[in-house]
């Protein structure tokens, strides 16, 4: 009988324990784990943006701009002074896939005249991770890049402002554990990919081109950390949107 009695107890305990566990575990979480199950439940991040904005402020005499894509995009300032309409539809840290993922939410139910497309660096980060799946990560990044300008191009009847992949800085030993060489290589052939893209209703803006120094990185005057550009450096990417959107009429 007593063997009996310690056994039950024994289990009582284990159950105890193991309640115990997961219910410190959920109080407990930690901010990565949240934002882990955030993104599962939206992976594209949708609720970020109305997808059914109201636009009965908007002047329909001037053609509208829309900036799209991952953090570059959040951070780009709209030009003022002149007959356009600007939206940005940037959200920090998405890949080319979320982007896609939301275009139809995000974009087109704006109807946009020219959306700037700056997309593909957040692909990337996962070099890092999985170094034997760079050429897959690589191919998914331009494929998705294709596929978003396809839709707005031809879906939507936009014209699109294609822009490269913005350089990075410098980086130090410790980051480049996070960031290998194989990343810096990438862009340089994801961007090449970028400028074959062109068409008549494509155009490319190469930030590239315009922020780096001579070894490839983003000139200290426009950066802002490693992956962001500074006042600077989106007032030299306006100077040439500026350029571009005087020319170019959609």
């Amino acid at each position: 009988m007593n063997k009996i009695y310690f056994a039950i107890a024994a289990i009582v305990i284990l159950l105890c324990g193991y309640f115990g566990l997961n219910f410190w575990l959920l109080d407990n979480r930690t901010p990565s784990n949240s934002m882990t199950e955030s993104l599962g439940s939206d992976p594209y991040a949708l609720s970020t943006y109305p997808i059914n904005p109201d636009l009965s402020k908007r002047d329909l005499n001037k053609p509208l701009v829309v900036f799209f894509g991952d953090s570059r995009a959040v951070a780009w300032p709209a030009i003022a002074n002149i007959p356009f309409e600007f939206i940005n539809r940037g959200i920090n840290g998405q890949t080319t896939n979320q982007v896609l993922g939301r275009l139809s939410a995000h974009v087109a139910s704006l109807s946009p005249q020219i959306v700037v497309v700056q997309v593909g660096v957040n692909d990337l980060r996962d070099f890092a991770e999985f170094p034997d799946k760079s050429r897959n990560i690589v191919n998914n990044c331009k494929q998705n890049i294709q596929k978003i300008v396809d839709r707005l191009t031809q879906e939507l009847k936009a014209t699109v402002i294609l822009t490269t992949i913005f350089p990075t800085s410098e980086l130090s030993q410790s980051v480049r554990a996070y960031w290998p060489e194989e990343a810096d290589r990438a862009i340089i052939e994801i961007n090449q990919f970028i400028k074959s893209l062109k068409s008549d209703r494509v155009i490319i803006l190469d930030a590239a081109a315009l922020l780096a120094d001579e070894r490839g990185n983003v000139r200290q005057i426009y950066s802002l950390d490693t992956l962001h550009l500074n006042s600077q450096g989106y007032k030299m990417l306006n100077d040439e949107l500026l350029k571009i959107l005087t020319n170019k009429k959609p």
